[in-house]
């Protein structure tokens, strides 16, 4: 059972790179987990991007600014176009010289790019767009992600009602703000699918009290598709859930720890 309860968890459970603060509702993001057909290509893609290694417990992972991706092998049913994650975005300090060193590690932007936003398509067709800040400390950080859905202003009210998000403007843009992502909600002109079993497949929030978060969603009516769990050797605890327009999303506790 401890071997099986640690394989669930090596398969469901990515962290963050560096906690930020949580809001008010005692919320914060920033760890996507992914399927990929080709781990290694998936690697070195990420790795090219500025992705670094991170570890916890038995967990491999790979950290930027704001955000920690889980990578496992798989046999995904589809990259984030067509799904209710469109995109992943990062922010760049200097977005012409971050896509010459791409380019030299074949990596090569999307039609349609400008002098300040570029799209590139990551391995199995996950989406990552890429924008400019001047002011940005560090050479690349995590930005939002672009969740479309029928009925952008009830997926609002919903992230704000559960987990706290903050709408706020940026530039053109108005965003559910989550420290450490921000979530762009756009209105679907064709029917999208859900993440999992996607490349993209959850997205994820750390909260306080996962247990009781957990208790409280399944008290509204939220059905669970992972019941709380805990690995004390790792001081991590999940349950997991998919919101009522098909993105999964991961709710976990105890990601601190990871360096």
């Amino acid at each position: 059972m401890k071997k099986r309860l640690l394989l669930n968890l090596f398969l469901a459970i990515p962290v963050l790179a560096q906690l930020p603060a949580p809001n008010a509702a005692g919320v914060s993001a920033g760890h996507d987990i992914f399927s990929f057909h080709d781990i290694d290509a998936a690697n070195k893609f990420w790795t090219a991007l500025g992705g670094e290694p991170a570890e916890l417990g038995p967990l491999k992972m790979t950290k930027f600014p704001g955000v920690l991706f889980l990578m496992r092998k798989g046999d995904p049913k589809g990259g984030t176009e067509g799904s209710t994650i469109e995109y992943i975005g990062f922010k760049v300090r200097n977005l012409k010289e971050s896509l010459a060193k791409w380019e030299a590690a074949d990596i090569k932007p999307l039609p349609g790019s400008t002098a300040t936003q570029a799209f590139l398509m990551a391995p199995d067709d996950v989406k990552v767009r890429v924008t400019e800040d001047r002011a940005l400390t560090t050479p690349i950080a995590a930005d939002q992600i672009k969740m479309v859905v029928p009925d952008p202003a009830a997926a609002q009210a919903w992230y704000e009602k559960w987990f706290g998000a903050k709408l706020v403007k940026h530039g053109n843009e108005t965003v559910g703000e989550i420290p450490g992502a921000n979530i762009l909600f756009a209105k679907a002109t064709a029917p999208v699918s859900g993440t999992k079993g996607r490349a993209f497949d959850r997205i994820g929030l750390e909260v306080k009290n996962v247990e009781q978060v957990c208790r409280n969603l399944e008290a509204s009516g939220i059905k669970l598709d992972g019941a709380y769990r805990k690995a004390t050797a790792m001081n991590l605890a999940v349950c997991v859930l998919t919101d009522p327009w098909g993105t999964y999303i991961e709710i976990s506790e105890g990601l601190a720890a990871v360096k």
